[in-house]
């Protein structure tokens, strides 16, 4: 199976377990129909990739995630509160990371290491450098730290908080070609070795990168089509001619702090009239179908590729749409 590396696309908030890797294969079996619907929304990928890209194939698109904080998160996004002209993202130490991930979805999803809104974004170790670039960036004040690894106490003219973090980056690109030729003519191979190694953990400043991630929302602002619930799934009220997406917590890997029933929801999802996709590793209730398996690159690894499959599954009325549309396909190409 050919795996998918993902076209670089980025739909949502920075959020662990998004789909934005394979969204588009997907997308792929979604027919068209009125309302779009997608329950176990998560970080807003899905939703995101569909409006984007699929917008003309439904009238309307309804976003639901039972956690409220995750929602608020997405509409502040998309009402232009994080944008830079008028929030400029203080920073975020160990401490107040641990003392306001719970309550903040803000802090939990871009602060954290994978997205995974447990651990912190730094080692120990990166703490200090990344916060003396971060507000090198964000503040323009500029430490000893900051004079002395990039020979710099200020920015070129005229250069947004992007356009900075974007320079800076290139410093360390320079520096790391540098620490490689010197690595290569020299026989502390060890020493540099370790110093070539935290200038690449410096090179990306994560938070502000899932920060212009999280702006891009606002361009759904003047979206008409759009609703945002924070519901259980079975209290959104479906309309007739409706497409529904569960991307629904995965059995045995779930840590959702929320109890999640899988044979009710199982018992729900055979019921409905309309077509219902589920994604899961792997479905054992005979009333789905197994529609596609995805092979894909996990990316929760700084340095570690893994692979991941993940299966697309319908109920009833989405299996017969499917089989419809490829018995038609059939009939077309045998004419």
């Amino acid at each position: 199976m050919k795996l998918n590396k993902g076209s670089g696309a980025k739909y949502g908030v920075p959020y662990m377990g998004s789909k934005s890797r394979i969204i588009e294969k997907i997308a792929r079996f979604f027919p068209n129909a009125d309302n779009f619907y997608d329950l176990f929304g998560g970080g807003f990928s899905v939703t995101h990739y569909m409006i984007t890209n699929r917008k003309k194939s439904f009238k309307e698109f309804h976003f639901n995630e039972i956690r409220k904080e995750t929602v608020d998160l997405i509409r502040d996004a998309i009402s232009g509160k994080y944008n830079y002209d008028v929030f400029k993202p203080e920073w975020i130490d160990r401490k107040t990371f641990h003392e306001l991930k719970a309550s903040s979805a803000y802090v939990r999803f871009l602060w954290s290491f994978g997205n995974n809104g447990e651990d912190y974004l730094f080692g120990e170790d990166l703490e200090a450098p990344k916060k003396s670039m971060h507000m090198a960036v964000v503040f323009d004040q500029f430490d000893d730290f900051m004079k002395q690894a990039f020979k710099i106490d200020k920015w070129p003219n005229h250069l947004t908080i992007t356009g900075k973090r974007l320079y800076l980056r290139r410093l360390v690109g320079q520096r790391i070609q540098l620490q490689r030729l010197q690595q290569l003519q020299q026989l502390q191979q060890l020493e540099r070795l370790e110093q070539l190694q935290r200038l690449e953990q410096l090179q990306q400043l994560q938070q502000l990168e899932r920060l212009e991630q999280l702006q891009r929302l606002q361009q759904l602002q003047q979206l008409q089509q759009l609703e945002l619930t924070s519901l259980s799934y079975e209290q959104v009220k479906i309309k007739p001619n409706s497409v529904i997406y569960c991307d629904i917590p995965y059995k045995g890997t779930e840590d959702y702090s929320i109890t999640f029933s899988h044979d009710k929801f199982f018992d729900w999802a055979s019921t409905q009239e309309n077509p219902v996709f589920i994604s899961e590793y792997n479905i054992g209730d005979t009333r789905f179908h197994l529609l596609k398996e995805f092979a894909h690159w996990s990316a929760f690894s700084a340095t570690v590729n893994n692979e991941v499959k993940e299966c697309l599954y319908g109920n009833a009325a989405a299996f017969k749409i499917i089989n419809d549309f490829k018995q038609k396909k059939a009939e077309l190409i045998n004419g």
